[in-house]
């Protein structure tokens, strides 16, 4: 039992390491904004996993070998691939008149574009940042 244990560590530390604690710490920026540190973690468990498996065959390490790689493999496709930010699809010209919308502003009251006419200039920016 301790030895399936064992053999399982990869596959415990990729778990804890990528995926969960990305999701847990999801709110701290610095988890946010980079998967560095997640990357890393999911690096020594497949490292681990791949020193077990070499240091003799068994079907658990194989298991956890296919496992852990699986992990690692899912976080990466989820944290590169399926959140990448859409394709911006632009229906203005670049001088043209904008439409008109509603959105909250910083301090959660609703801005309107529309409240800004009769203003000389107005320079509209839209960060498509990804949190």
């Amino acid at each position: 039992m301790k030895a399936t244990i064992l053999c399982l560590g990869p596959v415990l530390l990729a778990l804890a390491g990528g995926p969960a604690a990305y999701f847990l710490l999801l709110k701290i920026p610095w988890v946010r904004n980079t998967a560095w540190p997640n990357i890393l973690v999911l690096l020594v468990a497949a490292s681990w996993a791949v020193m077990q498996y070499r240091q003799g065959y068994s079907t658990c390490s194989a298991i956890a070998l296919a496992l852990t790689l699986a992990v690692a493999a899912g976080f990466i496709y989820l944290r590169f691939g399926l959140a990448s930010l859409p394709e911006a699809h632009l229906n203005v010209a670049v001088g043209s008149k904008a439409p008109d919308f509603r959105l909250p502003d910083s301090e959660g009251q609703e801005f309107t574009l529309s409240g800004l006419q009769g203003k000389e200039k107005v320079i509209l920016v839209f960060y498509r940042g990804v949190w």
